[in-house]
């Protein structure tokens, strides 16, 4: 009979799974319970830029979490790449930041400063500059700052690797595993409840997205996370048709190898309906024309929407819950690709007894109200 795992893992999405790969590596028995397939939810529905939109008006806690965790990309993908049949497909594309109105060189300037404030590369362009290395872009383009480390990664495949790469180093991956409730006994969590029965485990770890507080709720925790919504569409087009990440304002493209085009994304505040409205698609349609006015003629491949978890100060909850056995991976918002590697690594550190390797004061899930 197998033994309970040491760490229960609720959530597959892309913190989840790099959770499950993380500690799996460390030797320790680990099972992950996804409601659905893995990284199907906001995982799937991103974008895969790996730095935050309007990095300069980020909290700065959260800024220097996202450079810790983008270190650990590349290597994280080459390890991958051993393990698993999916390739992410980690791309330095570089990014421009467009200026076509006086809050885009506000926004430029801003972000120009804060760069080289923090040692990062990047360069102002002009318009023929900006033109001569993506020629398709705006006629109402006056400049552009030009970001060359931005990468990006395929963020439906990443996920999904992750998770191969957990089971080669011995985890075990459920999934179609809805998480109903957590088990607890006087003073701990001790595992969680499924319709195909309770599962044990040492340690149980909450990456489950939009969808924690639910969990929590029987528990008599509150948990400050909300899902909000985002539509995307995918364009076909020829490779290099876009070389490089785009972004004008919320409006951004993200080209992808095969020469494919996300354009992204919207903001609503619609609970947990992730259906994709004819309005966002004809107003993102319009976004990414405006970018890049070619896009127009190019064939819609598809469109979808996922579900964000936001917290109220947009920093999300890693750390230890306020009952024994429980630790929160939650919360991550708009940032939940960049950021899973340094939260699989704090999530490490946290069980092994280790002093993580960034300050984990700001994303204590107790410093909002929170009660058992």
């Amino acid at each position: 009979m197998a033994r309970n795992p040491d760490i229960l893992v609720v959530g597959g999405g892309i913190v989840g799974t790099a959770i499950a790969y993380r500690l799996a590596k460390d030797g320790l028995a680990v099972t992950l319970l996804e409601r659905g397939e893995i990284g199907r939810e906001a995982s799937w529905a991103a974008g895969g830029m790996l730095t935050p939109v309007h990095l300069a008006e980020y909290p700065g806690p959260l800024a220097e979490i996202c450079a810790a965790s983008l270190a650990l990309y590349e290597p994280l993908c080459g390890e991958l790449a051993g393990l698993s049949t999916v390739d992410p497909e980690y791309r330095v594309t570089g990014l421009l930041l467009l200026i076509t109105s006086e809050q885009g060189a506000r926004d430029a300037a801003m972000l120009e400063t804060w760069k080289r404030e923090h040692g990062q590369p990047c360069r102002g362009l002009s318009r023929e500059e900006a033109l001569a290395i993506e020629p398709r872009l705006t006629p109402a383009l006056q400049g552009a700052l030009h970001l060359p480390d931005i990468a990006q990664v395929r963020n439906n495949r990443m996920a999904v690797a992750l998770a191969e790469a957990a089971v080669k180093k011995g985890a075990e991956i459920r999934t179609n595993a809805p998480v109903t409730g957590l088990l607890r006994v006087p003073g701990r969590v001790n595992g969680a409840k499924t319709a195909r029965g309770d599962v044990y485990a040492g340690t149980t770890v909450l990456a489950a997205g939009a969808w924690s507080p639910e969990i929590l709720r029987p528990l008599g925790i509150e948990l400050a996370v909300r899902p909000v919504k985002g539509q995307m569409l995918l364009a076909g087009g020829p490779p290099d048709f876009c070389r490089h990440m785009v972004l004008d304002g919320e409006s951004y493209l993200i080209p992808r190898a095969d020469g494919k085009i996300l354009i992204g994304s919207t903001l609503e505040e619609k609970g947990f309906d992730k259906s994709v409205t004819i309005d966002a698609v004809g107003s993102l349609a319009e976004r990414g024309s405006r970018l890049m006015p070619e896009i127009a003629s190019l064939p819609l491949v598809a469109s979808w929407a996922g579900l964000r978890p936001a917290t109220p100060d947009r920093l999300p909850y890693i750390g230890r819950a306020p009952l024994d056995g429980l630790v929160f991976a939650t919360g991550h918002f708009r940032n939940g690709i960049l950021l899973a590697p340094i939260t699989a690594e704090i999530v490490a550190d946290l069980l092994s007894g280790e002093p993580a390797s960034v300050d984990l004061a700001p994303f204590d899930p107790m410093r909002v109200p929170v009660s058992s």
